[in-house]
């Protein structure tokens, strides 16, 4: 879950993922040339709760992403807990974020295949 909440950086662009929006009001003025897509979080540039934040809202911003797993974390018993400290805490959030990315890149990671996947663009 604490990973997760990386989310509250960065976008999603739907020619590279599959999802999200081409623009919204959030992202429309870049920076640089790099405008566009679906961000999780109104301020996707900083790194903050405000994920943990957004998914416990009722009525989210239509604008914000939200995939399967996003919801997946706030509906669930086991998971949702975390969301809630994670909304309530950023200090809690930090650390234990700090402490799962350096596990995360200690271990590495091994891709299968080795040279990626590409998506079909026809079927997006």
């Amino acid at each position: 879950v604490c990973l997760m909440g990386a989310h509250t950086l960065g976008r999603a662009h739907k020619n590279r993922s599959g999802e999200g929006a081409a623009s919204t009001s959030h992202t429309k003025a870049g920076p640089g040339r790099t405008k566009g897509g679906s961000s999780w979080t109104k301020e996707w540039l900083v790194f903050d709760n405000s994920y943990f934040k957004e998914l416990l809202q009722e009525e989210g911003d239509p604008e914000l992403l939200r995939m399967g797993i996003d919801e997946a974390l706030a509906e669930d018993k086991h998971f949702r807990v975390w969301v809630e400290k994670y909304a309530a805490d950023q200090a809690a959030f930090f650390e234990d974020y700090a402490q799962a990315h350096e596990k995360m890149s200690e271990l590495g990671a091994k891709f299968d295949p080795e040279e990626g996947v590409e998506l079909d663009e026809e079927r997006l």
